[in-house]
C-alpha cells in the first residue's frame, strides 16, 4: 500500500464511524471553532482574509444560532501530545458519508440538546434546544454558507437561557464545535486531497498551516513572517512538492514561486521543470516561472507504464511491472489524468488487478480456462439455484458437504432419494443418493452410486403393449409351474430309503410276469 497522503509534509486521516463506540457525542459552543472559521457577524476579531461563514444569527428576537457542526471535504489540524514530549501533526478529514452516520447515530441516541461550553466537562447547558438538524446538498443550501462544501452538517439551536445569549452576542462564542470518538484511516488518495485543498481557492496553507505555526511565531518574534503568510497564496502540487505563489490568481510566467519545507518555511522554488497532476510543465529560473507548457506525450510514455484492461488503459508511474501499492491513473480523450475509479480490471492475460482508493490492492493471477461445456453447467447451476425450493436446497447443500462440485444441480428428487448432475472427463455425470431426514428437518445424503439417465426422444412413438397370450403359451406355463412345484417337493423329499421300505412303497408293475410275482411274495403280510 501506498504511503499517506500529506498535506506540507503533515499526514492526512480521515474520521470514519465503523462501531458502536465511535460517533458524536454532544456540541459545543466555543470561542475558536476547528472548522477554522468564525461567526459571521464577529469575525473581526481574528482578521483572516476570505473567511467562510459557519455560524450566524438568524433571529434575535427569537434567538436562533444556525450553523455549521461539522464542515464535510475539510481538513482539520490536530497536534497529540507523545509519551516522548514530543508531539504528533496530522489532519483529519471528515468525508459526507462519515457525516451522514453520525448524524444519524447522534439523533438515535437522542443526544440533539447535549450543548456544553468550550468542551469543559460539566458545563453542560440548560435552555439551549436543537430545532434543525440537515445536511447541506440536495436542494438544502442556506444563504450565506456558499463556501461551505455539500455533505456538511449544520444545527439551529433556539437559546432561551439568557447567559448563553448574551455570550454568543458579545462574540464570546464565535462558532460550534463536536465532541466526539471517531477511528481514523490513513488517507490514501492523493487526488482526492488534492482536491480538498483546490477547492480552498488556493489558500490552503494561509488558512491552515499558518494557523499552527501562529505559537512557534509568536514564541520566535516571527509575527512579521505571520503576517506574510496570511497574504493570499496559490498552490498546485507537482512531482516536486507543492509550489506556491503571491496571489489568489492562476500561476502565470513571472510569477514568484516557492516551495515548502515540512516546517512550512518557504524558499524559492529551485531551478527546473516542475510537472503538475493534470500534465502541464512549469519550468522555473531564479525563482521564477519563465514557462508553462503540455507535457510531451513522449515525456509521458517514458515516465509511466501502461496496461489494457476491460475498464480501459490503467497508467502507473515508472518502468517497472505494476504491483501492489502502486498508484494508478486513468485518462480521458484530452490525456487529463485521474485517479482510476475502485473495481477489478482485467487484462488481457486474466488478470484481475483490485485497485481501492487509487491504489492497487491486489492482483489476482488468470484463473484456469473454463470449457464452454463446464460454463453452460455452471450457468444451468446457477438458475436451479434460484429455483429450488427448501427441502430441494437442504438436499443440493448436503450433496456439496459431502465433497460434490457445487456448480451441479438437483435433476430429480423426493423425500427419499435424489438424483445430481455434475460434469466429468467424459461429459455429464449423473449421482444418484438415498435421502433421509433428521429429527431437525435436515436432509442426509448416503450411498452415492452413478447412474445412467434414458431418455424418450421427443416425438418417438411409445413402445406396444404385450399382446394377449395364446392357448400355447397359457399351457407352458401351467406345465412350468406344475414343474417348478414338483420341484420344490423333491428337494424336500430325502436322498435315499432302505430297499425294504423301497419295495413297500413302489409296488408297481413292471410287464415281467416272474417279477411282478415275485414282488407279490415279498410283500405279502
Amino acid at each position: 500500500m501506498s504511503d499517506i497522503v500529506t498535506i506540507d509534509g503533515i499526514p492526512v486521516y480521515q474520521a470514519l464511524v465503523d462501531n458502536e463506540a465511535t460517533g458524536m457525542l454532544r456540541i459545543s459552543l466555543v470561542d475558536d471553532p476547528a472548522v477554522q472559521s468564525n461567526f459571521l457577524a464577529f469575525s473581526k476579531q481574528q482578521p483572516a482574509p476570505k473567511r467562510v461563514q459557519t455560524y450566524a444569527i438568524q433571529d434575535e428576537e427569537k434567538r436562533l444560532v444556525l450553523g455549521v457542526v461539522m464542515r464535510a471535504d475539510f481538513p482539520i489540524y490536530r497536534r497529540d501530545p507523545l509519551e516522548d514530549g514530543s508531539e504528533y501533526e496530522y489532519y483529519i478529514i471528515y468525508k459526507p458519508d462519515t457525516i451522514r452516520a453520525m448524524a444519524e447515530k447522534y439523533l438515535a441516541e437522542n443526544r440533539q440538546n447535549l450543548v456544553n461550553l468550550m468542551h469543559q466537562e460539566g458545563t453542560d447547558q440548560e435552555g439551549i434546544q436543537m430545532v434543525q438538524y440537515f445536511i447541506k446538498g440536495a436542494g438544502l443550501s442556506p444563504e450565506g454558507f456558499e463556501g461551505i462544501a455539500d455533505g456538511s452538517l449544520f444545527a439551529e439551536f433556539h437559546i432561551t437561557n439568557d447567559e448563553v445569549w448574551d455570550a454568543v452576542k458579545d462574540g464570546t462564542y464565535k462558532g460550534f464545535s463536536l465532541e466526539g470518538i471517531f477511528d481514523l484511516k490513513p488517507e490514501r488518495s492523493k487526488d482526492y486531497v488534492d482536491e480538498v485543498v483546490d477547492a480552498l481557492d488556493g489558500i490552503f496553507s494561509r488558512i491552515f498551516h499558518n494557523s499552527k505555526q501562529y505559537a512557534k511565531m509568536k514564541k520566535k518574534g516571527l509575527l512579521a513572517r505571520l503576517a506574510k503568510a496570511l497574504v493570499e497564496m496559490g498552490n498546485v502540487t507537482t512531482d516536486k512538492g507543492v509550489l506556491a505563489w503571491d496571489g489568489d490568481e492562476e500561476i502565470k510566467v513571472g510569477d514568484d514561486v516557492y516551495i515548502e519545507d515540512e516546517n512550512g518555511d518557504q524558499s524559492p522554488a529551485g531551478d527546473g521543470e516542475y510537472t503538475t497532476s493534470d500534465g502541464k510543465v512549469i519550468v522555473v529560473e531564479s525563482g521564477k516561472v519563465t514557462d508553462i507548457r503540455e507535457a510531451s506525450n513522449e515525456s509521458t510514455a517514458e515516465n509511466f507504464g501502461s496496461k489494457d484492461t476491460d475498464k480501459g488503459t490503467l497508467i502507473w508511474e515508472g518502468e517497472e511491472d505494476l504491483k501492489a501499492g502502486d498508484s494508478v491513473y486513468v485518462e480521458d480523450e484530452e490525456g487529463n489524468r485521474t485517479a482510476a475509479p475502485d473495481g477489478d480490471y482485467t487484462t488481457e492475460d486474466g488478470k484481475v488487478i483490485v485497485v481501492v482508493d487509487g491504489v492497487v490492492s491486489e492482483i489476482k493471477d488468470a484463473e484456469a480456462e473454463v470449457s464452454p461445456e463446464l460454463q453452460r453447467m455452471r450457468r444451468i447451476s446457477a438458475v436451479f439455484s434460484e429455483t429450488y425450493e427448501d427441502k430441494t436446497r437442504a438436499i443440493y447443500e448436503a450433496i456439496v458437504a459431502l465433497g460434490f462440485d457445487p456448480y451441479g444441480y438437483i435433476v430429480e428428487a423426493a423425500d427419499d432419494y435424489a438424483i445430481y448432475c455434475t460434469w466429468g472427463e467424459t461429459g455429464e455425470k449423473y449421482t444418484r443418493f438415498e435421502v433421509s431426514w433428521d429429527a431437525e428437518g435436515n436432509a442426509v445424503v448416503t450411498n452415492p452410486v452413478e447412474v445412467k439417465p434414458a431418455f424418450v426422444e421427443e416425438g418417438a412413438e411409445p413402445a406396444p403393449a404385450d399382446p394377449a397370450p395364446s392357448e400355447e403359451a397359457e399351457t407352458l406355463r401351467r406345465e412350468n409351474a406344475e414343474l417348478k412345484a414338483q420341484l420344490a417337493k423333491l428337494s424336500r423329499t430325502p436322498a435315499g430309503k432302505s430297499a425294504h421300505e423301497e419295495l413297500e412303497t413302489a409296488p408297481v408293475k413292471t410287464g415281467n410276469k416272474g417279477k411282478d410275482r415275485l414282488t407279490q411274495l415279498m410283500t405279502a403280510k
